[in-house]
Parts: structure tokens; C-alpha cells; sequence
């Protein structure tokens, strides 16, 4: 098995913990993720001393219909060394797809990350409609929307303390000039912003509150040596 394998195999096995019944095990899953592709980039640099020309690949997501997802997808993506656009065919009904590019091992890595955290996402959702129910209250589309805003500014707060750690971390972590210029040539393809809704209400408050902490708490569970160097 090449390092590239080796690496994507870690973060095989890591994602798999994710769907144990341990919640810290799962939400450790995403910092560790990053870490180890850090620590591959910066390997490779030193032992090869420049980058290296490799190939873009793009790697498709599961149908969604969602508005939020696209939210989950920049966030990631971007932190990921990655870039993340949204596919929607003629005649799907409004329904549309993900696809991340990036270097073969980055993108990967990216939609793996990218899955599992609209796991863990909707596993949350299930457990904030409940709630909202026994309130005899509706949990629908702004109710998500609102929750997805704080997990994540949380999530993108947490990145950014775990690129302070060091200035070759953070550098490692920055998505490749040829990935970026390999988008902005793809025909057809417009870079824009999903619409964001930041509701001032008290519900709205409170469910961002809760998911920033969620997308926060990333950064602390689990243990920091699970699959080890």
C-alpha cells in the first residue's frame, strides 16, 4: 500500500468510528481528519522540497434538496484543501448534488468528511424535532437553517484555532492554486454564495447557539491519539 492509500485508509477507518454508538469517538472524527492531512502535506513537502504537479479530481455527493448542505459543503471544503459546486440536472425535480475537487487523496478525504458530518447533522435534527414537538412547535427548514449557521461558525472557529497551533499547519491546510485555477476553468460554473436568513428570533437565537457548540465541541472529544502518527 503507497503512502496516498495509506493515508486514505486511516481516514477510512476514523469515519467508520463515527458511526459507533460513541459520540466523542464520532466527533472527534473531523479535526483528527484534518490533522492527519496536514501532517501528510507536510511530510511530502519536506521530502520532496516544492509541489508537486498532480492531478484534479472531483468526487459527487449523494442527491440533496436541502439549502442548508450547501452551507456544510463550503465550510468543509475550504478546510479541506479543497473547493466544493453544486450540480443540478435539468428535469431532478430540484434536487442537486455536491462535487468536491481537489487533489485524488484531498477530495476523498473531503467527501467522506462532508458525509459524515450531514450524519451527524441529521442524527441532531432528530433529536431537536422531538423536542420542538413535545413544545408543540413546527422543527422545519429555518428551524435547520438556523441550527446549521452555528454548527457552522463553530466548526470554522475550531479550524481556525487548529491552524494556530503552527504557520506550517495552517499553510498545508490551504487549498492548492492549481485546484482553484482548475475550477475557475470549468465551463459554466459561477461562484456564489447560499442565501443565509439570520433570524433575529428567540428560537433562532438559541438553535444557534446550540449548534455552534456543537460544531465546537469537535475540538475537544475523543482521544487525540486514536489511530496514532
Amino acid at each position: 500500500m503507497d503512502d496516498n492509500n495509506k493515508i486514505i485508509d486511516k481516514i477510512e477507518k476514523l469515519i467508520s468510528l463515527s458511526g459507533s454508538s460513541n459520540e466523542n469517538e464520532a466527533r472527534a472524527a473531523m479535526l483528527k481528519a484534518q490533522e492527519l492531512m496536514a501532517k501528510y502535506e507536510i511530510d511530502r513537502e519536506q521530502v520532496e522540497g516544492r509541489e508537486t504537479e498532480r492531478p484534479v479530481v472531483g468526487f459527487t455527493s449523494s442527491p440533496y434538496r436541502e439549502e442548508w448542505i450547501h452551507m456544510v459543503s463550503a465550510t468543509i471544503a475550504e478546510n479541506f484543501r479543497c473547493r466544493s459546486i453544486s450540480i443540478a440536472r435539468n428535469n431532478s425535480g430540484g434536487s442537486f448534488r455536491i462535487r468536491f475537487y481537489g487533489y485524488e487523496e484531498d477530495a476523498e478525504i473531503c467527501i467522506n468528511i462532508f458525509n459524515y458530518a450531514i450524519k451527524v447533522i441529521r442524527k441532531k435534527f432528530m433529536t431537536l424535532r422531538a423536542i420542538y414537538a413535545e413544545a408543540q412547535k413546527e422543527f422545519g427548514k429555518t428551524e435547520k437553517s438556523n441550527y446549521v449557521i452555528g454548527f457552522c461558525y463553530g466548526l470554522e472557529k475550531n479550524f481556525d484555532e487548529q491552524k494556530k497551533q503552527s504557520q506550517s499547519f495552517a499553510l498545508a491546510l490551504v487549498t492548492p492554486k492549481a485546484v482553484d485555477d482548475f475550477v475557475r476553468s470549468l465551463p459554466g460554473i459561477e461562484t456564489r454564495q447560499s442565501p443565509v436568513n439570520i433570524a433575529r428570533s428567540r428560537d433562532a437565537a438559541l438553535l444557534q447557539r446550540t449548534g455552534y457548540v456543537d460544531g465546537k465541541t469537535f475540538r475537544n472529544a475523543g482521544g487525540a491519539a486514536r489511530l496514532g502518527n
